[in-house]
């Protein structure tokens, strides 16, 4: 029997490729990272993972997206009680200097790779994520990830502006800096990409800011989360995982 998608309940062959990226799902547009993330909230709420349109709707479960897909939001916003961050758009949310009246609020948070573009220190943007939510509230964090150690772009950076396409920075001795071709994902600078995680010490990172459990994807194919391959590109780690965690205050 061909897969569903974890998100509209579509069947089609397409969801069986290990592809991270790109709209996979012929009916919603969903990509693999997409379904990952409605997998682990599922599993992580105590829900039999099965296509959220199957799920009953519970304004009782609170939850918020980093800047979330907004085509996986509208699945989000059917079935729970959840606001979608957005930079200019209310909720705003700061992870390095969050609102006090945000805390405890949410039973689940989702955070896709949002934490590679925070500039230092993102362990006080784990630490956010963890105050957002109630005590034993989870939240589904991604980033990409190597196998080896984390490696920042731009160590001890204190201030940056884009000019022409580069990336002028000072450190914290007040030396400049220029990157003349810095990794950006989504234009404009305001997704300068500032690190790559080492897969190990994102979870010690984690396990150190304020959450008590951390586990990694465990795929399910016939939902359209199918394993995905090592590869030497900075996105996946093995043996089982895409940079994907389900973590626990």
């Amino acid at each position: 029997m061909l897969p569903s998608c974890a998100l509209c309940g579509h069947r089609d062959a397409a969801l069986t490729q290990p592809i991270r990226e790109g709209e996979s799902c012929p009916r919603c547009g969903s990509s693999w990272r997409t379904r990952a993330t409605a997998l682990l909230i599922m599993r992580g709420l105590g829900i039999e993972p099965r296509p959220m349109l199957e799920l009953e709707p519970d304004d009782r479960r609170h939850g918020l997206g980093i800047s979330d897909n907004p085509e996986m939001a509208r699945f989000f916003h059917r079935c729970f009680n959840y606001s979608n961050s957005q930079l200019d758009v209310h909720p705003i949310v700061d992870l390095l200097n969050p609102q006090s009246s945000m805390q405890g609020l949410y039973d689940f948070v989702i955070c896709s790779d949002v934490l590679e573009h925070v500039p230092p220190s993102a362990e006080r943007a784990i630490a956010s994520l963890a105050s957002f939510l109630r005590p034993g509230g989870i939240a589904m964090v991604s980033v990409p990830v190597s196998g080896g150690e984390t490696e920042e772009y731009y160590p001890d950076i204190t201030d940056w502006s884009m000019l022409d396409g580069e990336l002028h920075w000072t450190d914290a001795s007040g030396a400049s800096h220029i990157d003349n071709d810095p990794e950006i994902h989504g234009g404009d600078g305001l997704t300068i990409a500032f690190r790559t995680w080492g897969a190990e010490d994102f979870e010690r990172a984690v396990l150190s800011n304020g959450f008590s459990s951390i586990e990694r994807l465990v795929p399910c194919p016939e939902l359209g989360v199918p394993e995905m391959p090592w590869s030497d590109q900075p996105v996946v780690i093995p043996p089982l995982m895409s940079g994907m965690w389900l973590a626990r205050r």
